[in-house]
């Protein structure tokens, strides 16, 4: 990787690590597995997108109506002052039925009118109280806003090598009782070789704050008991090495548990790079500015820009 010039921060672009469950940038497909249950449903609707969400509930709604609609339509005379093979007037019943609204001017002519009705009624019933319930625990889900850089740097911290990344909380709140867990994932080739994926947890320079509020560097010290002893960025690379991380705590506004992950594949962690400071040495008036817009600017180490991460904020707060 070519340095860039010290006046110019890093910003890398590694969008590709966020989201879905993946390692680093490769994703995971599973096979010889049942791709669908029905006891997933739920599941499936708390953790759909809320544009396909509502494009779900409003195909919903519009294939009932229409159904019933056809079932209006295809007996002539089940509505009374219905056009006669006139479908929209099918369909508008079939609404105003759907939603128990009953306006009076058209109404069930007949038994089997009566019997369409009554069904569509009953099944509108059982779909306004799942949408409902759905939407409620949609909203209601505890849920963070707990972000992490781009990338990893690897760079000395106190004369020892040291991994570290950030993680800020983008809310205004507190999260208490947070703790933090990092595992490094590699492939390695067993005495008979056979190719075995490993995980290997972390040891952090801190893994529990009472409270989390501003931003959290994390730091793995890398020392001769670490996973990361001895090696390069042509190693972690070459054994598919990826960072995984996660932080949980109590939202003190939601008083539910709240959690957050990350990962980072070899080539998001930069060695002899550090973070920029985002934490202002200037008060302005009795207050210090924390700069997110520097959140994931790192510089090459020996750079003017910057400093060591976390000089102001090692440690969560």
């Amino acid at each position: 990787m070519k340095p860039q010039s010290p006046q110019q921060p890093i910003r890398p672009r590694v969008g590709q690590v966020r989201g879905e469950f993946q390692l680093g940038t490769s994703r995971i497909k599973r096979v010889g597995i049942n791709r669908w249950h029905w006891g997933d449903i739920y599941h499936w609707m708390l953790t759909v997108s809320w544009p396909r969400f509502f494009l779900l509930v409003g195909a919903l709604y519009f294939l009932t109506n229409l159904v019933f609609a056809l079932a209006f339509y295809l007996v002539p005379g089940s509505i009374s002052n219905a056009r006669p093979g006139y479908f929209p007037d099918c369909v508008f019943f079939s609404i105003e039925t759907l939603a128990t609204v009953g306006y009076g001017y058209m109404n069930p002519a007949t038994t089997y009118g009566h019997i369409v009705a009554s069904t569509e009624i009953l099944l509108g019933m059982v779909e306004v109280a799942a949408v409902t319930g759905l939407l409620f625990a949609r909203f209601s889900r505890p849920t963070s806003r707990i972000m992490f850089s781009n990338v990893a740097v690897i760079t000395p911290f106190n004369g020892v090598p040291t991994l570290m990344l950030r993680a800020g909380n983008e809310r205004a709140n507190l999260i208490l009782e947070a703790s933090v867990r990092a595992s490094l994932v590699r492939r390695e080739t067993t005495l008979e070789g056979q190719v075995f994926t490993r995980f290997y947890d972390l040891a952090l320079e801190r893994e529990h704050s009472g409270v989390f509020a501003l931003t959290w560097t994390i730091l793995h010290k890398i020392d001769e008991s670490s996973p990361l002893f001895g090696k390069t960025q042509q190693d972690l690379q070459a054994e598919g090495t990826t960072l995984a991380v996660a932080i949980s705590g109590t939202d003190d506004t939601l008083n539910d548990f709240v959690h957050a992950r990350q990962t980072y594949a070899a080539e998001h962690i930069y060695y002899n790079h550090h973070f920029a400071d985002i934490l202002s040495d200037k008060m302005e008036g009795n207050v210090r500015v924390l700069d997110y817009s520097k959140f994931h600017d790192i510089y090459p180490d020996g750079s003017r820009e910057g400093s060591m991460p976390g000089a102001a904020l090692a440690h969560p707060g």
